[in-house]
């Protein structure tokens, strides 16, 4: 089962690779870049987080599906914080 999902977590990260390709490639679409980012972060959450036997290139592997995750959340905490500590309000 963990490979199946690993299959799938490569084809989600595939797919999201594709998508900024295409972002590039052609005209920009927020709906291309949502699916980008929702394709790794679905990427992520696939990837299996146990497993029965240790190999190299399955952990390097990890590593490479799991950095734009992890770039994306740094990004959104760090925007949370600017966000957060400058009390920026919006009164309406």
């Amino acid at each position: 089962m963990n490979d199946f999902r690993a299959v799938l977590a490569i084809f989600a990260f595939s797919i999201s690779l594709y998508l900024i390709y295409d972002l590039w490639a052609n005209a920009f679409s927020m709906y291309v870049l949502l699916g980008c980012i929702f394709g790794f972060i679905i990427a992520h959450y696939l990837w299996p987080k146990q497993r029965d036997y240790e190999s190299h290139w399955y952990d390097a592997l990890e590593l490479v599906i799991d950095l734009p995750f992890r770039t994306i959340a740094f990004a959104l905490r760090g925007l949370s914080r600017i966000v957060g500590k400058d009390g920026v309000d919006v009164d309406i």
